[in-house]
């Protein structure tokens, strides 16, 4: 006697020998595209750990230029005492001592340039690399008279450096903040 199948005998053998589910290459091809996402997000990270850094240094430069305005606004009768160049002052020198005796006002700029170029012992405000605390990678500040103006009125350019270190790179870019302004008292 012979069995002949019905239509849904026929349909279900159809459906068993038809292949189900993924094939070795499908796979590798969606492990390969997921690996170039996750190699794009990676490179973002890193584009974005920089953009952070950058702006960090940007902030600690303002927070140095307002920091040494502030003090020749509140000193604005020495102004010509603040005129200095990061480079050329050192740090082993020990500054006036005006806790216990009475400074002039080009004595205090004095006090005033190295606490902001060296530091307050310890703290985190040294621009100088050899200190311990520096907060700006090979960081400089120059304030000098504007050219061609009145150094006595208040006419100052300042300048704030700093360098950049690049991704891979042995380099690096050297940044800088300038500022040209009046100190009025």
């Amino acid at each position: 006697m012979k069995i002949i199948p019905s239509n849904n005998d026929k349909l279900a053998l159809n459906m068993r020998s038809r292949q189900y589910g993924y094939s070795l290459i499908e796979i590798l091809i969606a492990a390969f595209i997921l690996s170039f996402a996750i190699l794009g997000i990676a490179g973002l990270q890193i584009i974005g750990m920089k953009g952070t850094h950058q702006s960090l240094m940007k902030q600690q430069a303002m927070s140095v230029v307002q920091n040494i305005t502030e003090r020749m606004r509140a000193n604005s009768t020495s102004l010509s005492s603040y005129q200095f160049d990061s480079e050329n002052i050192s740090c082993s020198s020990a500054p006036p001592d005006c806790t216990t005796n009475a400074c002039t006002l080009s004595q205090i700029a004095l006090l005033d340039i190295d606490n902001i170029v060296c530091g307050y012992g310890n703290s985190t405000a040294a621009l100088k690399p050899s200190s311990s605390s520096v907060i700006l990678l090979k960081g400089s500040l120059k304030v000098e008279c504007i050219p061609g103006g009145n150094c006595t009125q208040g006419d100052m350019k300042i300048t704030v450096g700093w360098t950049e270190r690049e991704l891979g790179k042995e380099i690096s870019t050297p940044n800088s903040l300038v500022l040209t302004t009046r100190i009025v008292q």
